[in-house]
This record gives structure tokens, sequence and C-alpha cells, in this order.
């Protein structure tokens, strides 16, 4: 009779420990989880308030003296824009520009955030530019707008 009973007492406590394993690993798993969809929410809450239109004439590009590009953008997104390079991935005819490629600067000031309504001046150095039809794509936070432009 008392190993019947020693014998449950032993397979409880198994379970329990199952149990407590079982327990454990899903409660990590739920958290990670949990963590993993408050960061992506934190990523998309970003992305739409970002917004940027780019207000350059396609039809008259300025292009100054040594064939460097300009193109204004304007941020027309709740969330201000750091005005430097690395904000900015560019490809210009499906070329990557690197952050040496081009330089960043506020239009309507010396501020180093361009809020909402701001436009930044993006001058593109003109090893980058080609004569005929050019093609351009600005992301900012997964906001990409694109500029056809003939040289």
């Amino acid at each position: 009779m008392a190993s019947v009973s020693v014998s449950h007492l032993i397979i409880f406590i198994a379970s329990l420990v199952v149990a407590a394993g079982v327990a454990g690993t899903l409660t990590t798993g739920v958290e990670r989880v949990s963590n993993a969809v408050e960061d992506g929410s934190l990523d998309v809450s970003q992305q739409v308030r970002t917004d940027i239109d780019i207000v350059s004439d396609p039809g008259n590009p300025t292009i100054d003296g040594d064939g460097n590009l300009t193109v204004h953008v304007r941020n027309t997104g709740s969330q201000g824009i750091f005005i430097q390079p690395d904000s900015i991935d560019m490809v210009l005819n499906g070329d990557f520009v690197p952050n040496s490629g081009f330089t960043v600067t506020d239009a309507n000031g010396d501020r180093t955030t361009a809020r909402t309504g701001d436009v930044m001046a993006i001058e593109i150095d003109n090893s980058y530019v080609n004569t005929g039809d050019n093609r351009l794509y600005i992301t900012i936070n997964s906001d990409e707008e694109v500029y056809e432009f003939r040289n």
C-alpha cells in the first residue's frame, strides 16, 4: 500500500516539474512576442508620421556650374527629420548614392532638424547625374518619393 502512495507522489511531483517547465517556456515566448510587437509598432508609428514631398521642378532641374544637382524636399509629416546624410537613402539611375555623394542643408535657415513644412536642400555630386533622363528615389524612414528629370 505504501509503495502505491510513493509512486503516485513521484508521478505527481514529476507532473508538477513538467508543468512548471512548460509554463516558464510559454511565459518567455509570450514576453518575446510582446516585445517584438511593441518594437514593430514603434517602427510603424515612426514611418506613419514621416512624409516627404519633392518640391523641385522636374522640367527645370537645379544644376549648378559644376554639374551638381540640387533637389528640394519638404517635410510634410508630423515628425521632424534630422538634416544629415544618415537620415536619407538615395538611388539615382539605379546606383546607390553613398552619404559621401551628397550634402543636406536647411533651405530655410540653419536648423539641424526639418520640422513640418520645412524644406531641405539635397545637393548630389555631379558624378551620379547622367546626361538625358534621370530617376532619383529618395527614402526617409520608409517613405519613398521619386523625382524624374532630364539633364
